[in-house]
């Protein structure tokens, strides 16, 4: 009979400490994010906004955040994660705080392209901690957790940043500041405003616990035993688990002519072009066109979001078991983008003959469950080509997606439904994911995008 392992062979299970605290960050980076959408009615009325301005607000964060991507994912692969995160969490914190006390266009529109700015790395950062604490067989199944988490983080906002406004106009609430000196003023507050300040907060406490017990390297970690430690680097993920490393001008080269990086990209960027309805106008089309009762139009915001985030979770495992039994890491990871975008292509084309507000959320739901069945595979992918450089490269993935997709989405769309009307736009979506899908035939999801050397290990 097999002995059990001893207390000191069984690993630790620091790195699970390590994917919480990636998992609350994930989640409240979209809270964030999604939040303005799901007050966007109230506070499209107290600042006096139009369709078109409120498009700009929407496109504002993702332009800066797309343009300091690249930047971003170089700090973290040159100065740390821990340092870089802690940046990243703290800059966004302070400018989703200072949204609540924008005074009208110009001042949010500000506060947006900072927040944007602020936040810009994240994701990569992510990529990277997940690189270097994960073992390659898990790398699936933990990005399409992390995805599951963020989705959900936007999709809650929908209806935990409503109870939040509510709390905060109750009677009760408001009582508690009647004629307090300094801060009396709250008593009479607008609700969304308090609501930033308090989403802000919790950005900071995040910071306050992360960067005193991180570490870059698993191995600087003094509670990570060795065997944890082994299973961590387990089928050469963690080659190369070092806190900093430098890009030759032959890599800087190589990251921006990469066929393989530059298809994933593009990629990336239809589906975030048709995947960011669902975060700027997919309330107003509920409200405008199928109009739904008030008790079910929160349950609808947030459904499509929600069956994406299990989406991220199965498409992740099932990704994972595809490549570990078939061994063909190509198309154990390229398959699920490619039936994915495919399957949202068709539901939301079918949007536009939606007649009832049930059509239209089952559809809606089919297609974020389509967009989203392949973000694990996607994100292993990019860990994968992108190797020791995997900030960085996510960072350019990142910048073209968000350039190209949510930047120009909002603006893109409020023309076509104002001018073409909302089916027409549907068709557009549906027209973009397919060629999504395209692409993935044609993307090899095991190539580096630059040239291993010395002890930089073999070309993958």
């Amino acid at each position: 009979m097999a002995q059990l392992p001893t207390a000191a062979q069984r690993p630790t299970n620091v790195r699970y400490i390590v994917l919480l605290f990636l998992g609350v960050l994930a989640f409240i980076t979209y809270f964030d994010r999604v939040c303005i959408s799901s007050a966007q009615h109230v506070i499209q009325h107290d600042l006096n906004l139009t369709d078109g301005q409120l498009s700009l607000v929407f496109s504002g964060f993702w332009l800066t955040y797309a343009l300091f991507e690249i930047p971003s994912g170089w700090i973290s692969d040159r100065f740390g994660s821990r340092r870089a995160l802690s940046r990243i969490v703290l800059a966004w914190s302070i400018f989703t705080a200072l949204s609540g006390a924008a005074m009208g266009f110009i001042s949010l529109l500000t506060y947006r392209l900072l927040f944007g700015a602020g936040e810009a790395g994240a994701f990569p950062n992510l990529a990277r901690v997940q690189s270097r604490w994960f073992s390659k067989a898990s790398q699936g199944r933990i990005g399409g957790a992390l995805w599951c988490i963020s989705r959900w983080g936007g999709a809650l906002s929908f209806i935990l940043f409503p109870k939040l406004l509510a709390a905060l106009d109750s009677k009760p609430f408001r009582k508690q500041f009647d004629g307090l000196p300094f801060i009396g003023g709250l008593a009479t507050i607008p609700s969304w405003r308090m609501g930033f300040w308090i989403c802000g907060l919790v950005g900071l406490v995040w910071v306050m616990l992360f960067y005193p017990w991180f570490r870059d390297n698993p191995s600087h970690k003094r509670s990570v035993n060795q065997a944890e430690l082994d299973l961590i680097q387990a089928g050469s993920a963690g080659q190369d688990l070092h806190g900093q490393v430098r890009m030759s001008r032959f890599e800087w080269r190589a990251l921006f002519s990469s066929p393989n990086l530059w298809g994933i990209a593009i990629a990336y960027m239809c589906g975030s072009f048709s995947w960011s309805f669902f975060v700027s106008w997919m309330p107003k089309y509920m409200h405008d066109v199928q109009n739904p009762s008030e008790r079910i139009a929160g349950l609808l915001n947030t459904g499509p979001l929600l069956v994406g985030g299990v989406a991220c979770v199965l498409g992740g495992w099932l990704s994972d078991i595809a490549v570990r039994r078939t061994g063909n890491a190509r198309w154990g990871r390229a398959i699920f983008p490619i039936i994915g975008f495919g399957t949202a292509a068709t539901a939301m084309a079918g949007i536009a003959f939606a007649k009832t507000p049930t059509q239209a959320f089952v559809l809606m739901c089919i297609g974020s469950f389509g967009n989203d069945i392949g973000q694990g595979a996607e994100w292993a992918s990019v860990i994968s080509v992108g190797g020791m450089f995997a900030g960085t490269a996510f960072g350019f993935i990142n910048m073209v997606a968000n350039v190209g997709g949510n930047t120009l989405q909002p603006p893109i769309g409020q023309a076509i439904f104002n001018h073409a009307g909302w089916h027409t736009l549907f068709w557009v979506y549906g027209a973009v994911y397919l060629t999504a899908s395209l692409i993935w035939t044609r993307v090899n999801p095991t190539r580096r995008f630059y040239v291993d050397e010395g002890s930089r290990g073999a070309n993958g």
